[in-house]
């Protein structure tokens, strides 16, 4: 019999609501809670692992807003795994890799992307069952509102988020299909 888990006591300050559901395979269910109040800046993005609808983990990203949050997840070849993407400050976005381990979500330590434009997206461009991260990179020439934007690409491998390449942005293009291999703006 599984034991239901209590919601973590630093939810009730940041009001945290209910944002999204995403179903996994085996039963299990992710939900993501996100505070309620756009002026906490000590909130967090919240998430709860369910197992036949019983809550038996939450945890709580260390970075983020807590309020613009969204799951991305697929069911992987090997491991259902999801994307944490939230914003982070003012033009900033953070990309959160969570595991369906041994029924437990396992963020490993190297698995986070920080994109300097712009909230991050996740999908699977690789076709390796695992998500990767599409993310903005600007060349700061000669300051960040006058600089040029950069489509940049995260693979995920071996318990990181490593970047691949960037490729500049042109006006009317969408986001990257595959991963990029072009030279970063330093």
């Amino acid at each position: 019999m599984v034991t239901s888990v209590p919601a973590p006591a630093s939810c009730h300050p940041w009001s945290c609501r209910l944002r999204q559901t995403v179903t996994l395979r085996d039963q299990y269910a992710v939900r993501l809670w996100l505070g309620s109040d756009q002026q906490n800046y000590e909130s967090r993005p919240v998430v709860e692992l369910l197992d036949h609808g019983v809550t038996v983990q939450w945890w709580i990203s260390p970075r983020g807003d807590g309020w613009n949050g969204s799951l991305t997840c697929i069911a992987g070849r090997s491991e259902p795994n999801c994307v944490l993407l939230d914003s982070l400050g003012m033009h900033a976005g953070v990309a959160e890799i969570l595991l369906l381990q041994g029924g437990r979500l396992v963020h490993p330590a190297g698995a986070e992307a920080v994109t300097v434009a712009g909230e991050p997206r996740a999908a699977d461009l690789d076709d390796d069952g695992f998500l990767d991260v599409i993310g903005t990179a600007n060349d700061y020439r000669p300051n960040f509102a006058q600089g040029h934007n950069y489509w940049q690409t995260f693979r995920y491998r071996a318990g990181r988020l490593v970047v691949t390449g960037c490729a500049p942005e042109t006006r009317g293009s969408g986001p990257p299909v595959q991963l990029l291999h072009g030279a970063c703006p330093t």
